[in-house]
């Protein structure tokens, strides 16, 4: 009798249909959550990295700007020799393409890096034959650095007046705006010296920023920058042309 109720029991518990969750599995609702997640989380990134082609806030910005070139603000400045007027009318009466950089005269730093590359990019400019579309233009952000500083640098980094110029700008707010534009950032240290950032910026004779490269890209620089000085009208390269022959 009781083997015939245990065998009863065996086949009921091998009939009952097993009512316990399975440990790995994900009810439908869960799974839905969990996709929601993950649209949402990618499209944050999506739009963060402006469709996945940028990894940080300065990429952003230098993307942006090659995409669409900016307007840098206008300012007072004075050349290394002097003279003095606007930003504005400094790149616009050059006509060339102009690849600035933003230094300060007493850098042993990074400054030294760059101004070792200029030398070099002058070299280039030389030996290609480009002094007449293309020009390097230094601009110090030390309030310290007037003509006599500016042209003593000048002559340390042998820059030929002709294709490197070098400028200060004259007001405080003006200096600030210009190289907020820029993306430059400048720290106050020790003994009256900056931590600042560097790099190449082609700007356009209209005062158009174009595109930004990092001071260990000249080559990619200069490239970008003859490429960009084609596209200027015969009329700004022969002011160029005609100016330059009466500076001889």
């Amino acid at each position: 009798m009781m083997s015939s109720q245990n065998s009863r029991n065996n086949s009921l518990q091998q009939t009952r249909p097993d009512t316990k969750p399975d440990a790995g599995f994900l009810s439908a609702p869960t799974l839905a959550a969990l996709l929601l997640i993950f649209v949402l989380g990618t499209a944050a990134i999506y739009h963060a990295t402006d469709s996945f082609r940028v990894v940080s806030t300065e990429d952003g910005r230098r993307l942006a700007i090659a995409e669409h070139p900016r307007q840098i603000p206008e300012a007072a400045v004075s050349y290394a020799n002097g003279q003095q007027l606007q930003l504005s009318q400094a790149l616009h009466s050059d006509s060339r393409v102009a690849i600035v950089t933003f230094i300060y005269t007493r850098c042993n730093t990074i400054c030294s890096i760059l101004g070792t590359e200029l030398q070099q990019m002058q070299g280039h400019l030389q030996q290609r034959g480009l002094q007449q579309q293309l020009r390097l233009l230094s601009i110090s952000f030390d309030d310290s650095d007037g003509p006599a500083e500016l042209s003593a640098y000048a002559k340390r980094m042998q820059a030929n007046p002709k294709e490197w110029q070098f400028m200060r700008v004259n007001n405080a707010v003006q200096r600030q705006a210009l190289l907020d534009s820029f993306g430059i950032v400048v720290v106050p240290a020790p003994l009256g010296e900056f931590q600042h950032n560097a790099a190449f910026h082609v700007v356009t004779p209209d005062g158009k920023l174009a595109r930004i490269f990092d001071y260990d890209e000249p080559d990619a620089a200069l490239e970008y920058a003859a490429a960009l000085s084609q596209q200027q009208t015969p009329l700004a390269q022969k002011q160029h042309t005609t100016a330059h022959q009466a500076a001889l």
